[in-house]
């Protein structure tokens, strides 16, 4: 058996090391040559932003239209969720929507952490203190299209700013249509049924922060939440937008 001597082994992590230095640097100036040809630019007005991570300008941050917190308690009024907080008014073919577009479809998942970072003040000001924080799961096929979760990127960003733990709790358990194009029943009966508590998740006198990234009618949150609330937890919800108001 050959054994390496000690300062062979030395050298080897000394050199292992300088290469993980020169990749992080040479990393660093790729990304930033690439934010000089093609900087990343505000969804709201177009002026420049610092970092890929951001979608808006401060300006345009402050300008963005509140949820109505009371439409959104009433969606969900029929259900044993506790508290909702929505962040924004959704704007068709304003800057909410382009934020939650390029969220969604945009291939921009970074956007997540930031968007969800002031969701979860918005939770943390409304008195909400979870215990875990989970994401509505998208189903196998949604996944491979989009290659992330815009949902589980908004509760690492929340979860982040409520030092709470994010847990993979509930797993898709059929395909669902796209709800967009349905009607408030025809959601409803959709996603009735489509979630369930994933193995060994024990979510039993616990809190549980459930975030989506648009409350529409409610009905994919209730049916999410459902299997946390049969298994003992109580529920509170968070979303990027209000769009059924």
């Amino acid at each position: 058996m050959l054994v390496a001597s000690p300062a062979r082994v030395s050298r080897s992590s000394a050199v292992r090391s300088t290469i993980a230095r020169l990749r992080g640097w040479a990393g660093g100036l790729l990304s930033g040559l690439a934010g000089l040809a093609y900087p990343t630019l505000c969804l709201g007005c177009e002026a420049r932003l610092p970092t890929p991570h951001e979608a808006l300008c401060p300006s345009c941050l402050r300008g963005l239209p509140r949820a109505d917190a009371q439409a959104a308690a009433a969606m969900l009024a029929h259900t044993r969720i506790d508290h909702a907080v929505v962040l924004w008014a959704f704007d068709p073919g304003g800057t909410v929507r382009r934020v939650q577009h390029a969220l969604k479809y945009g291939g921009r998942p970074a956007l997540g952490a930031g968007i969800g970072r002031i969701l979860g003040a918005a939770v943390r000001e409304a008195g909400a203190a979870p215990d875990l924080v989970t994401a509505i799961p998208l189903s196998r096929l949604r996944m491979l299209e989009r290659g992330y979760n815009q949902s589980a990127a908004l509760a690492e960003g929340a979860a982040e700013v409520l030092a709470a733990p994010v847990a993979d709790l509930l797993v898709r358990t059929r395909p669902t249509l796209a709800q967009a194009r349905l009607s408030a029943a025809e959601r409803i009966r959709n996603v009735a049924g489509a979630f369930a508590l994933a193995p060994g998740a024990d979510v039993a006198g616990r809190r549980v922060l459930l975030v989506d990234d648009v409350l529409t009618t409610g009905a994919t949150l209730a049916a999410a939440a459902l299997p946390l609330l049969d298994a003992g937890a109580q529920v509170d919800v968070a979303a990027l937008a209000l769009a059924g108001a």
